[in-house]
């Protein structure tokens, strides 16, 4: 696997659909049940941070503040996170999850591709899976859904003229 590439339209998708929208739009109730893309977006950095930290766990380095309080409440992880950014406009957002990104990058580079597929070194995800596996399910895939949600959102708004 290439996760360098894996990351690379991980996040060339996620930028792609949260482009070009509306002020209002981004305030719009209705792309999961209960957020807003502006939400959605809030959500999608504590995951970003939260590979971040999965990379740091597996360097040694600390501290890891989102996968801690990831493992300590996931029931209560992702509203948390969210709540944390209330009110902090689009842009602002887009800013830390460009900050995050570029930390995922830099991290990347740093462990080797047999690190990066050797089971066991992520425990708190599960003894037989890998950092590759957790950057294509907890990271891609995870983006990949989405995005898609964002896209037929986008087509439902665009559909009644909102």
């Amino acid at each position: 696997m290439n996760a360098k590439d894996i990351l690379h339209f991980g996040d060339k998708d996620l930028r792609g659909a949260f482009k070009g929208l509306s002020k209002r739009a981004w305030q719009k109730v209705g792309v999961t049940t209960k957020w807003s893309l502006r939400d959605l977006l809030a959500h999608m950095i504590s995951y970003e941070w939260l590979l971040v930290d999965a990379f740091r766990y597996v360097l040694k380095i600390k501290p890891t503040q989102t996968l801690d309080a990831m493992n300590a409440g996931y029931e209560k992880f992702n509203d948390a996170e969210v709540l944390a950014r209330a009110g902090k406009s689009p842009q602002m957002l887009m800013r830390e999850y460009s900050r995050a990104y570029k930390e995922v990058i830099k991290l990347a580079k740093k462990l080797s591709p047999e690190k990066l597929r050797k089971p066991g070194t992520i425990p708190w995800y599960g003894k037989q899976y890998s950092l590759d596996d957790f950057i294509v399910y907890a990271n891609y895939a995870h983006k990949r859904e989405h995005v898609a949600g964002i896209n037929q959102f986008r087509k439902k708004m665009k559909k009644y003229g909102k």
